[in-house]
C-alpha cells in the first residue's frame, strides 16, 4: 500500500517550497522509507524540472525523484495551511501551491504510471474539492482508494 505508513499531512505551515518538501521528505525519512540522500535531491530535482500543475481551482505539485534514494515505495501527501509557490512543469510560471503529493517509488515505470494516475486525480474536480476539505486521515486513505491510487 502506497500510503501504508500514512505520510499524510493536513494544514501543514510553510513559508515557502523548499520548507514544504522538506518537511515532507523528512518525515518519509523518519518512517525508514528513504535514504538520507532523498530530500537532497528532492530539492534539487524540484529546482531543475518543476512539478507544480495548475488545476482548474488550486495548485497541485508531484515532487519525485530517482527510485535508487527509496528504501520502500510510498507516497507522502501534504496539505497546506496557505499555499507557497512552485513552478509549474512545462511553461515554468510561478503557481500557487496547496496540495503536495510526493513520490517515492521504487521502479521509474512506477513512477510513469503513477504521474498519470495523479493526472487524472487533479482533473476530477470531485476529488479536489474533498482532499482541500478532508479532516482526517482516514478520510483521506478513504478517498485515495475511491480514485484508485491505493489498493
Amino acid at each position: 500500500m502506497l500510503f501504508e505508513k500514512q505520510v499524510i499531512l493536513l494544514d501543514e505551515e510553510a513559508a515557502d517550497r523548499q520548507e514544504a518538501e522538506a518537511k515532507l521528505a523528512d518525515r518519509l525519512y523518519d518512517e525508514g522509507l528513504v535514504t538520507d540522500a532523498f530530500k537532497v535531491a528532492i530539492l534539487k530535482r524540484e529546482s531543475e524540472f518543476p512539478t507544480g500543475l495548475q488545476t482548474a481551482t488550486i495548485g497541485v505539485a508531484i515532487p519525485h525523484t530517482d527510485a535508487d534514494k527509496v528504501v520502500s515505495p510510498q507516497i507522502g501527501f501534504m496539505r497546506l495551511k496557505q499555499p507557497v509557490m512552485f513552478h509549474q512543469m512545462g511553461d515554468n510560471a510561478e503557481i500557487q501551491v496547496k496540495l503536495i503529493f510526493m513520490l517515492a517509488l521504487k521502479h521509474s515505470d512506477d513512477q510513469l504510471k503513477m504521474l498519470q494516475t495523479l493526472m487524472a486525480l487533479f482533473q476530477n474536480q470531485e476529488a479536489i474539492d474533498k482532499l482541500e476539505k478532508i479532516t482526517t486521515k482516514t478520510d483521506f486513505l478513504k478517498l485515495m482508494k475511491e480514485v484508485n491510487i491505493d489498493q
